[in-house]
C-alpha cells in the first residue's frame, strides 16, 4: 500500500555488498532488471538494489544464491521527469500494449492533458477520449474504453471523473458536465481557508479566478455591508463572509442550482447568519437593495456594464466601493477604464456623488487571445 506522506512503497531489491554493489548494478542494468520505479536504499554495508523480478535474476548465471539474497521493503519512490499528463499517457500506452491493440497519434492527441481537480473527482476536458477513434474503440471494444477511463482515474488518483461540456444556452448558462466514472457530481472542496460545495453536472466552478478570489478574500471588509450581484455557488460571497470578515452580504442569484449550493457552502463555513441570498433577477433584485451597501461586486464576464447604475444605487449615502469585472482586449484596457470612470460619474451624480477615484486595476487571466478578465477597482463618494 502507498504511503502518500513519505512516498514510499513496498518493492522487490536484491542486497548487495557496497564493494561490488557498482559491477552488479551494471549487470542487473545490462539485463534490464533494474525497476526505475525506486531509489537505490543505502543500509550502511549493504544497498538495495530495486529490481523487477527476483525469479528471473535468480536463474542469470552469474547469479549466486549465497552471495545475493532478495527482500521487499520500503523504498522511495523515485520522482518522474515527466508531467503528469506525459505519465498518464504512458500508462495507456502500456494498457493498449497489453490489449494488443494500437493506440494511433489521432486518439493519443484526445488523451487528456489539463484537469481540475475536485477532491475525488476530476473534471477533464470536452475533448478527452472524444473523437471517431475512440467512439469506434468504444463500439468495438467498451471493455478496453472503460478500462482507459479506469486508467486515467487511477493516474489522476481519484475515484470519479467527469467530462466538460459547453455551458448550456440558457439564462442560466446551465453545466452540461457528464459523469463517465461514477454517480454522483456532487464534490466539496477548500481553497484557501474557504469551503465550497457543488455538484458538477448542474453548476459551473471559476477555478481560473482563483488569484482574484484570493485578492478578494485578502481585504479588510470589517463592519461592511456588501452586495454581491453574481453570487453563483459563493465564488466571492464565501471569501467575503470567511476571509474578509464582512458583516453581511446580500447575494444575487438567478439559479437554483448554485443558490442550492451557495447555501450548503455558507453551512460548511457557518457563516449563514451574515448571508441574505436575493433570489431572481438582479435586474430587478438589486432594485430592493438601494442605500444599505458599502461595497458592490460585479463579478459576471463578458460585461457588468448594465448593473453599473444598479450598483450606484446600492450604496449609501456615503458612497463605498464597486468592483467591476470585464473582458477587455489588452491593448484597450487604459481607454476602458477611462470609459469606466465617465460612465460612473454620469450615473453617480444623480446620487450626489461627486468623487468617482480609480483604486486599482487587476488583470486577473487571459480569456481568450488578447482579451484580460480584468476587475476595476472603484471608490465613489
Amino acid at each position: 500500500m502507498t504511503e502518500v506522506a513519505n512516498h514510499q512503497n513496498d518493492g522487490w531489491c536484491i542486497l548487495v555488498d557496497k564493494s561490488i554493489a557498482s559491477a552488479i548494478h551494471e549487470r542487473l542494468k545490462d539485463g534490464d532488471c533494474i525497476s526505475e520505479d525506486f531509489v537505490i536504499k543505502d543500509l550502511g554495508q549493504q544497498v538495495a538494489i530495486p529490481v523487477k523480478n527476483p525469479d528471473m535474476i535468480s536463474g542469470l548465471e552469474w547469479f549466486d544464491s549465497e552471495s545475493f539474497q532478495f527482500s521487499k521493503m520500503k523504498l522511495e519512490i523515485k520522482k518522474s521527469n515527466k508531467t503528469p499528463a506525459q505519465i498518464l499517457a504512458t500508462n495507456i500506452e502500456k494498457l493498449f500494449l497489453t490489449n494488443s491493440t494500437i493506440l494511433t497519434q489521432e486518439m493519443a492527441d484526445c488523451l487528456p492533458t489539463k484537469w481540475e481537480l475536485f477532491g475525488d473527482l476530476a473534471l477533464v476536458p470536452s475533448d478527452a477520449l472524444n473523437s471517431e477513434e475512440w467512439h469506434i474503440i468504444r463500439s468495438e471494444n467498451d471493455t478496453l474504453y472503460q478500462e482507459v477511463w479506469r486508467e486515467i482515474a487511477t493516474s489522476l488518483r481519484v475515484s470519479r471523473i467527469a467530462r466538460q461540456s459547453k455551458i448550456a444556452n440558457d439564462k442560466l448558462r446551465s453545466s452540461q458536465v457528464k459523469m463517465i466514472i461514477g454517480d454522483s457530481g456532487e464534490v466539496e472542496f477548500t481553497d484557501n481557508g474557504v469551503k465550497f460545495w457543488l455538484d458538477v453536472t448542474k453548476v459551473m466552478f471559476s477555478s481560473g479566478n482563483v488569484t482574484e478570489r484570493h485578492r478578494i478574500g485578502d481585504i479588510d471588509m470589517s463592519g461592511e455591508i456588501v452586495v454581491d450581484a453574481f453570487s453563483g455557488i459563493g465564488y466571492y460571497t464565501l471569501p467575503m463572509l470567511v476571509r474578509s470578515k464582512a458583516k453581511h452580504v446580500y447575494a444575487c442569484e438567478l439559479n437554483p442550482n448554485s443558490i442550492y449550493a451557495l447555501k450548503k457552502g455558507a453551512e460548511l463555513n457557518a457563516v449563514s447568519d451574515r448571508l441574505t441570498i436575493i433570489e431572481g433577477d438582479n435586474q430587478i433584485t438589486l432594485q430592493t437593495l438601494t442605500n444599505i451597501a458599502d461595497r458592490v461586486h460585479l463579478g459576471i464576464l463578458p460585461s457588468s456594464e448594465n448593473t453599473w447604475p444598479l450598483a450606484i444605487d446600492c450604496l449609501k449615502q456615503s458612497g463605498g466601493i464597486i468592483h467591476i469585472h470585464m473582458n477587455v482586449r489588452e491593448k484597450e484596457i487604459d481607454s476602458f477604464v477611462e470609459y469606466c470612470l465617465e460612465q460612473l460619474k454620469h450615473y453617480a451624480v444623480k446620487r450626489d456623488f461627486n468623487s468617482i477615484q480609480l483604486q486599482h486595476v487587476e488583470k486577473v487571466k487571459w480569456y481568450a487571445p488578447h482579451i484580460r478578465h480584468i476587475v476595476i477597482d472603484v471608490s465613489i463618494s
